[in-house]
């Protein structure tokens, strides 16, 4: 239990003759891929072959597992954690690899999502907890070495400059980050924006700063929040006597906020509100029936669209559906999705390191070079002369 608390990971304890002693499951594994409890699991216990070794194992899938085996009282046990990733995953490449259906794609985009992505250091510390998990139960003191003056300073110029390059990283991450979750809000995605501000990461908790005074902290967080929110939600042209509004309120919210529970609550609820500011804005001109069509259309613009299926949620004739939403958005349903799809291949060419085939298949395009052929004609340019023209 101690390692699953300190790691976070998905825990089984194995007693002799495979016997599942305990287990601890974060992730649930689909069963289209490895790394379930009868695969990778026992896999990897029927493969170690020493006592007090860690043993690590990698998967087809690149799913990453620690495992160690240690005696106690005359019986043996074996630990094994995972499943982590060392990088994020391409999921397209997997996608197309083991030709996944439409529905496992989905599945595996979520699993992804959950599983930890750890660097070299972080993944070395977890080995390290399983190797001297005998000594902690022991209760014995760890050695210690001792280091000459010369050493020391070594060793500290070359801590101050990792922490150097982590600090940079981290930076990094914060603005791409914040560039994606504006665009959320822009494009009234309240889910996405949710995911990315809660994401565990922990990018905007700015710890290092006030970390003696919580509250102030996070009063400190909500206020640029409410920035950002703001700030998006005017990209997408909504009327600036409607932001005021809502700035004003939250903005008072926040200073009266008296516990960080509440403060957590009241992030998520500008996040709501913004978001729903901007879709109202963008939908108020059309019917119940259109508005519900367009927010469809945004929950799953990377899917294919089944009109029968659509018109039926409506309780309406598919006929009648086309006909009336043509001639409110003067576009056809199929002309509003791939609008959607090229906003977002626009948004990912700017911000990611994709393939223009791997933006092809995360919008919803099966055939590259028909999504090529789309994006030239609604832009004017290849996906990778747009590309070009950002960077500069």
């Amino acid at each position: 239990m101690k390692i699953q608390h300190l790691t976070n990971l998905n825990t089984y304890v194995l007693a002799q003759n495979r016997e599942l002693f305990y287990h601890h499951e974060v992730i649930s594994i689909p069963a289209f891929m490895p790394g379930s409890r009868d695969g990778d699991v026992l896999f990897l216990y029927d493969n170690m072959e020493q006592r007090g070794q860690l043993y690590s194992y990698i998967n087809e899938w690149d799913l990453h597992y620690f495992g160690y085996s240690f005696c106690d009282n005359g019986e043996c046990f074996t630990i094994i954690i995972g499943p982590y990733f060392d990088k994020t995953p391409n999921l397209y490449r997997l996608s197309t690899e083991y030709r996944l259906s439409g529905t496992q794609t989905e599945d595996l985009r979520l699993i992804a999502d959950k599983i930890y992505v750890l660097t070299a250091e972080q993944a070395s510390s977890f080995g390290s907890v399983l190797q001297q998990f005998t000594n902690m139960m022991e209760q014995e003191l760890a050695p210690f070495v001792m280091f000459s003056d010369k050493s020391i300073c070594s060793a500290r110029h070359q801590e101050d400059q990792h922490n150097i390059d982590e600090e940079a990283e981290i930076v990094k991450l914060r603005y791409k980050t914040e560039k994606d979750f504006m665009h959320a809000v822009e494009c009234g995605d309240k889910k996405t924006a949710l995911a990315l501000i809660n994401s565990k990461n922990m990018l905007f908790s700015f710890s290092e700063r006030f970390p003696n005074q919580p509250l102030r902290r996070l009063k400190n967080v909500a206020i640029i929040l409410n920035t950002l929110l703001r700030t998006s939600a005017r990209n997408s042209h909504v009327p600036a006597i409607m932001l005021h509004r809502i700035s004003e309120k939250f903005a008072y919210e926040i200073e009266n906020a008296n516990q960080v529970e509440t403060l957590h609550q009241l992030e998520d609820r500008m996040i709501g509100e913004y978001c729903d500011l901007v879709i109202s804005n963008a939908l108020s001109k059309y019917t119940t029936m259109t508005r519900r069509v367009i927010e469809y259309i945004h929950s799953f613009y990377n899917k294919p669209i089944n009109k029968e299926e659509l018109a039926a949620k409506l309780s309406i004739h598919p006929s009648h559906l086309s006909r009336k939403f043509k001639e409110e958005t003067k576009m056809t349903l199929s002309a509003f999705q791939q609008m959607l799809r090229i906003n977002q291949a626009k948004h990912l060419l700017k911000t990611e390191n994709l393939t223009v085939e791997e933006i092809a298949w995360t919008i919803g395009y099966e055939d590259p070079s028909y999504f090529a052929r789309v994006f030239k004609k609604e832009t004017g340019r290849t996906p990778s002369q747009y590309r070009d023209e950002v960077a500069e």
